[in-house]
């Protein structure tokens, strides 16, 4: 991630910050944006609990989804509380949250967070998580997709979280529970449903001055959606749609559904090339599975040609230093060369 910000170099006039990307599904790129974009929707978020909250970092602040608590907490006057895994020196636990929550809550002001998907299932699996979530006035959830699984979870125990759609090169998120932001232009493609953001929160560009994702005040993302009952809907990525013996499959579904599977704690899907052939792959922790099951269980909603041709149970997922899925890292320790994802 050092060489995609070339810390050594100067930077363009009006840069305040050079942002990784996470590399979750690529190469880290390093992203230029300004302090105006930066700071585009930070009263409008703090605004949403009716007062200056008091924000908890669980999110690394080299992240842009932790840099966005850092602006908000700083605009507010008040540091944010960090939990003890910001540091790097402990894992994220339903206890270090709780701790952070409970020095947040004694400043008397409403409790912000931002988490990414994977650090729910940690906290509602727990009375301690689940207690310190409901003191949160606000939990913006954001950085990927969330699971309906984990969606369910968190209505389940109660808990009301705001999804946050954005990327780097939007400052963070920019779409909350799918209806953009003040300013924020979104535009999809009637071809095929790639979604365009535009607004005050756009990066000036890419630090290797490979702009072209930037078209005439727009940013070509990678992600397509679609509108439904006025909102946006994000369907996942363009390239997250594979042909598979002359069908479309889309990994998404397929994830959707095996993460729904009793014996499954989190998947993901990947499409790898098989003697010029592309085979689906499901990569897992939880219980031991048979290879039958999983395909009957996907097979079932998706039609056989979802079903994967291999599963491979692990003990982990890799993350990524802000705590998304690295799809790349985890095929490759199984030696799995996923097809090359858009740029």
């Amino acid at each position: 991630m050092r060489e995609s910000v070339r810390p050594d170099a100067l930077v363009d006039d009006g840069t305040a910050v050079v942002v990784s990307t996470s590399g979750s599904t690529g190469r880290p790129r390093g992203v230029c944006l300004s302090a105006s974009a930066l700071t585009a929707f930070t009263a409008h978020v703090n605004a949403m609990v009716g007062s200056e909250p008091t924000w908890v970092l669980a999110l690394p602040p080299t992240s842009i989804g932790g840099l966005n608590v850092m602006i908000r907490a700083i605009a507010t006057g008040r540091p944010p509380i960090a939990v003890a895994s910001v540091g790097g020196a402990e894992r994220f636990t339903d206890m270090g949250f709780a701790d952070a929550v409970s020095a947040a809550g004694q400043l008397d002001h409403p409790i912000a967070v931002s988490l990414v998907p994977t650090q729910l299932p940690r906290l509602l699996e727990s009375a301690i998580g689940r207690q310190a979530l409901s003191h949160c006035a606000l939990i913006l959830v954001g950085g990927a997709a969330l699971t309906p699984h984990a969606a369910r979870d968190c209505a389940d125990a109660g808990i009301a979280i705001t999804t946050t759609y954005g990327m780097t090169e939007t400052s963070g998120g920019c779409v909350f529970d799918g209806q953009p932001l003040p300013g924020v232009r979104v535009k999809v493609d009637d071809t095929e449903g790639r979604i365009y953001l535009a607004g005050p929160m756009l990066a000036q560009g890419y630090r290797d001055g490979a702009d072209e994702c930037f078209e005439g005040g727009l940013l070509r993302t990678s992600d397509r959606g679609r509108w439904a009952e006025g909102r946006l809907q994000v369907l996942g990525r363009l390239d997250d749609v594979v042909m598979v013996n002359g069908v479309n499959v889309d990994l998404i579904a397929v994830e959707d559904r095996a993460n729904d599977h009793p014996a499954i704690e989190s998947a993901i899907a990947v499409a790898v090339e098989d003697d010029g052939d592309t085979r689906v792959h499901v990569i897992f922790t939880g219980h031991d599975l048979e290879l039958r099951d999983i395909r009957d269980w996907i097979a079932s909603t998706l039609g056989p040609p979802g079903a994967p041709t291999g599963i491979h149970r692990v003990d982990s997922l890799v993350l990524t230093t802000s705590g998304k899925i690295d799809r790349r890292a985890t095929a490759g320790r199984l030696d799995l060369q996923p097809i090359a994802e858009e740029l």
